[in-house]
C-alpha cells in the first residue's frame, strides 16, 4: 500500500478541524508481531536499563497488585528509539514517514516514543492532558501516532479523544507524573472514544484532549505511540519542567535555534 493512498484530503481537512483521523493496516500484521516480540527483548533487561526506559505499573511498584508475570506489571516503555535499533528503525516507517511529511512539512524529528502497555486487570488510567503541555513545543507543529497492537476496545482502555479542543490552546495542568494531566478534566460524555483494531493507528494533534480509561479486562492493551514534530520547533522558555529532547532527526534539516520567550 502506498502512502498516497493512507492519507487524503478529507482526513486532512478533519485533522485540522477536529484534531485526529484514524488509518486503517498502518502496520501489518508482521509488523505488529515485531514489535510485540520486541518488548519482552527490552524487559529481560530490567533493572539493567535506563530509569525512562521501562517504566512500571504504580500498583505493583507498591506491592498492591501482583500481576503473573513481571512483563504484566509494566505500564510502559519511553523513548525506545534512543536505546533499541529495532525501534530506532522504526521511527522511519515509509508510511509513518510520508504522513508527517504531509502534515509537517520535509524538517522532521522524532519527539518522543512510547509503548503504552495498559496491562490486563490493573492498568490504570492515563488522564485527560494535551501532549503539547509536555512537551511545550512552539510552534505547536507536533502529532502523534497512536498504533494499537492488540484489540483497543472501550472496555480494555482504548484512546478518547475531545474532537476540536486543540484550538484552545495549551490548558493549565498539574499532578506529578503519569497524573499530570488538565486542571478542568472533561466529561466522557463528550468524548469521542477510538477503538482499533491491530495495525490501526489514530493519527492526532499534539494538543488535543485524550483519554484512556483504566483497563479492567483480561485482555492486553498495547499500543505504540509515536509523536513527531518539526524540527524547527523549540521547547517554550521556562517550561522545561520535563526536560523532553528529540530521540532522532527523521528527515530533512536539524534546526538550532532557540524559542523565544
Amino acid at each position: 500500500m502506498s502512502v498516497d493512498n493512507l492519507i487524503n484530503d478529507q482526513q486532512l481537512k478533519q485533522y485540522e478541524e477536529q484534531g485526529y483521523f484514524t488509518v486503517e493496516g498502518l502496520f501489518t500484521a508482521q509488523e505488529v508481531e515485531g514489535v510485540r516480540n520486541e518488548i519482552p527483548k527490552i524487559v529481560a533487561l530490567y533493572p539493567d536499563v535506563p530509569n525512562e526506559l521501562v517504566q512500571i505499573e504504580p500498583t505493583v511498584t507498591s506491592g498492591e497488585k501482583i500481576p503473573e508475570t513481571f512483563e504484566l506489571g509494566v505500564r510502559k516503555l519511553s523513548r525506545m528509539a534512543r536505546y533499541n535499533e529495532f525501534f530506532r528503525n522504526l521511527a522511519f516507517h515509509p508510511r509513518m514517514v510520508g504522513i508527517a511529511k504531509s502534515i509537517l512539512g520535509p524538517d522532521i524529528v522524532l519527539h518522543q516514543g512510547q509503548l503504552l502497555m495498559k496491562p490486563p486487570h490493573f492498568g490504570g488510567e492515563k488522564v485527560w492532558h494535551q501532549d503539547n503541555a509536555y512537551f511545550r513545543l512552539e510552534p505547536n507543529h507536533v502529532f502523534g501516532f497512536w498504533v494499537a497492537c492488540d484489540d483497543a476496545t472501550v472496555e480494555n482502555g482504548c484512546m478518547h479523544v475531545l474532537p476540536g479542543s486543540h484550538t484552545r490552546g495549551i490548558a493549565e495542568h498539574d499532578g506529578a507524573g503519569d497524573e499530570y494531566g488538565l486542571v478542568s478534566p472533561q466529561s466522557l460524555d463528550d468524548a469521542v472514544p477510538i477503538p482499533l483494531k491491530p495495525g490501526d493507528a489514530l493519527v492526532f494533534h499534539g494538543e488535543l484532549y485524550h483519554y484512556t480509561p483504566p483497563n479492567n479486562t483480561d485482555k492486553r492493551r498495547r499500543a505504540i505511540q509515536y509523536h513527531y514534530a518539526s524540527s524547527q520547533c523549540r521547547q517554550t522558555a521556562g517550561h522545561d519542567r520535563f526536560k523532553i529532547e528529540p530521540e532522532v532527526l527523521i528527515t530533512g534539516q536539524d534546526y538550532v535555534e532557540t524559542a523565544t520567550p
